[in-house]
């Protein structure tokens, strides 16, 4: 018999083991070729592919077909912080092809949290940090670019505020400067 066990936990296995939680024996059989993911919000170039995705496999078995984003709710998905991961997501592109009718996926049809009122958003458009004096180098712009991002919690939309660009803008920035 050929047998494969694939495992996953959000928790250091070694910790465990050190706490008690977990048989080391069964750490060390279990661990043989670990694969470390990082969460989805800090894989945000992910996020549309992954919607994607599901958009195809779901447009593949339900009578609706998705083919377009409303661009609002695209930028709501891709701000989302994304707790339950890819899991979550999913969970989303259900629910979406549940409520939702037409081709295209409108706010209205994503889950009640996401139609909230973004209180993060308006807490941090306040005051942009582009009223200080002009940023002089490369450095200096990607630490405040780092610096914005901390200040909102990773949400892209106040980030850029913040420093008083467009959403677009700060993107590309980023991938400029590899923050």
């Amino acid at each position: 018999m050929d047998v494969r066990i694939v495992a996953a936990t959000h928790r250091s296995l070694r910790e465990e083991v050190k706490s008690g939680h977990f048989r080391e024996d069964l750490m060390y059989r279990l661990r043989v070729v670990p694969i470390f993911i990082p969460p989805l919000r800090e894989r945000r170039e992910d996020i549309g592919l992954l919607l994607w995705h599901f958009i195809h496999l779901h447009n593949a078995d339900n009578v609706r077909k998705i083919e377009k984003i409303e661009p609002q709710a695209m930028r709501i998905l891709l701000d989302y912080a994304w707790p339950g991961n890819i899991r979550e997501l999913h969970n989303v592109i259900e629910y979406a092809f549940a409520v939702g009718r037409g081709v295209t996926l409108r706010c209205s049809e994503l889950p009640p949290e996401f139609r909230e009122s973004r209180i993060t958003e308006t807490r941090f458009s306040a005051q942009p940090l582009s009223t200080q004096p002009q940023l002089q180098t490369p450095e200096q712009e990607a630490a405040a670019i780092r610096q914005a991002l901390e200040t909102s919690h990773g949400k892209i939309t106040p980030a850029a505020r913040l420093l008083g660009m467009s959403r677009a803008t700060f993107w590309r920035k980023r991938k400029t400067y590899g923050v």
